[in-house]
C-alpha cells in the first residue's frame, strides 16, 4: 500500500507537494475506507479522488507516479549515455528547466525474510536529471526503527555506493550507469537481495496506471474461466443486458505490426490476445442468445469489460489503480461502484487501493469518501499545488457535511476560474467585425 507521494519539479509540479493517503485522524466515520496493514497501526487510505480545473495538474499527478515506477523499474534499460525519458521539469522558469526532478514514497511491500506478517514498511527517494540519476536512497522499518538498505548521493558509482547492515542475502554490489537506479538493477537481478526483489516486483507488478482514454487490457485473461465467469456475472449484474461472454479464435495474424524490442514471450501473448475476440450474449424474445461483437457494445460496455479483470486482479492482489478521469465514458453510477468496491472489507481483501480523477461532483460524496480522501488540484501562475479537504477547518467542514454542494459554490476553490463577460466580449468583437 502507498502511504504518501512527494513530488517536485515534474511537468507542472514546480514546488514540493505531498500527496497523503496516511488516515492521521481516523475519527470514527467510515472507517471501513481505512485499511491497517498487519504488524503497523498506521491507518491508510483505501482510495483518493483527485479533483480541479483542467489543466490544473491532476493529470501530472498521476504520471508522477508512472514516472517513478519507470526509474525503478524501467530505467536499467537505459544504455550509457541515454536519456532519462520521465524527466520532464517545470519549464516556466529558468532555474527549473535543469534542476533535479524529485520523487518520494512511503510504502509497504512484501519482505517475508524481515517480517512474520510478510509486510515492512519502506521509502524510497530519487532525484534526477536528463541524463543522470544524483541521488537514490531506500529505508525500511524492521521493527519500527528507520534502516538503511542502500544510500547513493552525488557521483557515486556502483563501487561506491553504501549499504545498510541488514541489507543482506545475496549479491549487492552491481555495475550500474549513472541514468539507471540501483534499485532498477538490483531487482532484476536473480542472485541480489530478496529484500530488493521484492521492492522491484512491487512496482513492477502492483502499480497499475491508465490514462484518459487509454485503452489497458490484461492479456490472456480468456484462459482463466474463473475470471471470464466473475466478467460476465458482473457485466450483467450492472443492467449492460449481457447475458454471458464467449470468446472464439478468429482470423489469421500475420500481418499485425507488433514494434521490435518487445520480447518474444510478451509479442505470442499480444498476438494470441487479438486472435481471440471476444462475443456478448444477449437475449432475444424466445430467451435464445445473440452474440455481438465488441465494437457492436457501448463505449460504456467496452471500458468497463476492459477494466473489470484489471480491478479484480488488483481487489484480489492488493496492487494499486490509478486512473485518470475514472468515469471517463462510464455512467456516474458504475464509477460510484468501483468506488464502493475498493473501500469495502468484504471485498477488498488484499488493501488494495484506487487513486483516481475526476470532475464528477456526485463522487464528492460524504456517504462515499471521507474528507482526507477528497483532494483538489489548483494552478497559480502556472505552478500546481494540492491539498485535501481535510486541510480546512474541521469546525466547518464536518465528515457529513455536503462536500459536492460546498465544491461547486466554490468554497473549497479548485474549480475554473470563467471570465463570461471577457467570453461574450469576444463573442460580440466577432459580430461587429463580420
Amino acid at each position: 500500500m502507498i502511504i504518501d507521494f512527494t513530488v517536485s519539479n515534474f511537468r507542472s509540479i514546480k514546488n514540493e507537494q505531498i500527496f497523503s493517503l496516511y488516515a492521521e485522524t481516523p475519527g470514527s466515520y467510515l472507517l471501513s475506507n481505512i485499511a491497517y496493514p498487519p504488524g503497523d497501526k498506521v491507518g491508510v487510505l483505501k482510495s483518493a479522488g483527485l479533483y480541479g480545473a483542467n489543466a490544473s495538474g491532476k493529470s501530472n499527478l498521476l504520471l508522477a507516479f508512472h514516472a517513478l515506477q519507470f526509474i525503478i523499474v524501467g530505467s536499467d534499460d537505459l544504455k550509457e549515455g541515454d536519456e532519462i525519458p520521465c524527466y520532464e521539469p517545470y519549464l516556466l522558469s529558468e532555474e527549473s528547466k535543469s534542476s533535479p526532478t524529485r520523487f518520494e514514497i512511503e510504502f509497504y511491500a512484501p519482505s517475508p525474510d524481515l517480517s512474520q506478517n510478510g509486510n515492512v514498511r519502506y521509502r524510497y527517494s530519487v532525484a534526477f536529471t536528463a541524463h543522470r540519476i544524483i541521488e537514490e536512497n531506500l529505508v525500511f522499518y524492521p521493527s519500527g526503527q528507520e534502516a538503511l538498505v542502500f544510500d547513493r548521493k552525488g557521483n557515486d558509482t556502483w563501487q561506491t555506493i553504501r549499504f545498510g547492515s541488514l541489507y543482506k542475502g545475496g549479491k549487492k554490489r552491481l555495475p550500474f550507469f549513472e541514468n539507471n537506479a540501483y534499485i532498477s538493477k538490483a531487482g532484476d537481478s536473480a542472485d541480489s537481495p530478496q529484500m530488493i526483489r521484492n521492492v522491484y516486483n512491487y512496482f513492477r507488478k502492483n502499480l497499475h496506471h491508465i490514462g484518459i482514454n487509454e485503452r489497458k487490457v490484461k492479456l490472456n485473461w480468456f484462459e482463466e474461466p474463473m475470471l471470464v465467469e466473475k466478467v460476465s456475472a458482473l457485466l450483467s449484474l450492472v443492467d449492460t443486458g449481457i447475458a454471458n461472454i464467449r470468446f472464439q479464435e478468429s482470423g489469421d495474424s500475420s500481418d499485425i505490426n507488433i514494434p521490435d524490442g518487445i520480447p518474444e514471450e510478451i509479442k505470442m501473448r499480444i498476438l494470441k490476445d487479438i486472435k481471440n475476440k471476444p462475443f456478448f450474449a444477449h437475449l432475444t424474445d424466445t430467451d435464445k442468445n445473440e452474440y455481438f461483437e465488441e465494437a457492436q457494445e457501448s463505449s460504456g460496455t467496452r471500458k468497463l469489460f476492459n477494466l473489470a479483470p484489471i480491478f479484480i486482479d488488483i481487489l484480489s492482489s492488493g496492487g494499486v489503480l490509478i486512473m485518470d478521469e475514472l468515469d471517463n465514458s462510464m455512467h456516474p453510477f458504475i464509477a460510484e461502484l468501483i468506488i464502493k468496491l475498493f473501500n469495502d472489507p468484504k471485498v477488498n481483501k488484499g488493501n488494495a487501493q484506487l487513486i483516481f480523477s475526476t470532475h464528477n461532483i456526485n463522487l464528492m460524496s460524504p456517504e462515499l469518501l471521507r474528507r482526507d480522501q477528497i483532494w483538489l488540484t489548483e494552478k497559480y501562475e502556472g505552478v500546481t499545488r494540492f491539498f485535501s479537504l481535510d486541510d480546512f477547518d474541521k469546525k466547518k467542514v464536518k465528515p457529513q457535511s455536503p462536500f459536492n454542494q460546498w465544491y461547486a459554490e466554490g468554497r473549497f476553490g479548485g474549480i475554473p476560474a470563467i471570465n463570461y463577460q471577457g467570453i461574450v466580449d469576444l463573442f460580440q468583437s466577432g459580430d461587429a467585425n463580420a
